[in-house]
């Protein structure tokens, strides 16, 4: 394992799963054996499998307007979204809200939330206190 993994906006960019099935985990609780590996090197680079880094309750991962996107709350994790690139809308319980390039919104555990699928945008999520896929409720 190494002591930092360094994830440039470039190389995300040639990631061929952004333009197929629209995201990308960099980060995980759990590696899922056959798709992801540990991250041996510093600096990422995408491969077949993935290299990423484990990280006790923490996951982080980059996404476009192509992932399959539902509307679901976490019951223990706080999902930060940065948005990367272009416009995004995303619903927080009864609120609206806009994204633009460089904005930040924070989804508190219980928060009834779902990324739309409209516009083109590249978008970072960082989960917090993660439960992994486990704490992911559709209702």
């Amino acid at each position: 394992m190494r002591t930092a993994l360094f994830v440039s906006l470039e190389e995300t960019k040639r990631d061929p799963a952004l333009t197929t099935r629209g995201d990308r985990k960099l980060l995980v609780t759990e590696v899922y054996a056959g798709k992801e590996i540990e991250a041996t090197e510093a600096t990422w680079r995408q491969a077949v499998p993935c290299p990423v880094m484990l990280m006790k309750d923490t996951e982080s991962g980059v996404f476009t307007q192509v992932a399959k996107q539902t509307r679901h709350r976490h019951m223990i994790g706080t999902e930060i979204y940065l948005l990367l690139e272009g416009s995004m809308q995303i619903d927080v319980d009864e609120d609206e809200h806009t994204l633009r390039e460089g904005d930040m919104i924070v989804v508190p555990p219980g928060a009834l939330h779902e990324v739309r699928r409209e516009g083109s945008f590249l978008c970072r999520v960082i989960t917090v206190n993660c439960g992994g896929p486990k704490d992911r409720c559709e209702n």
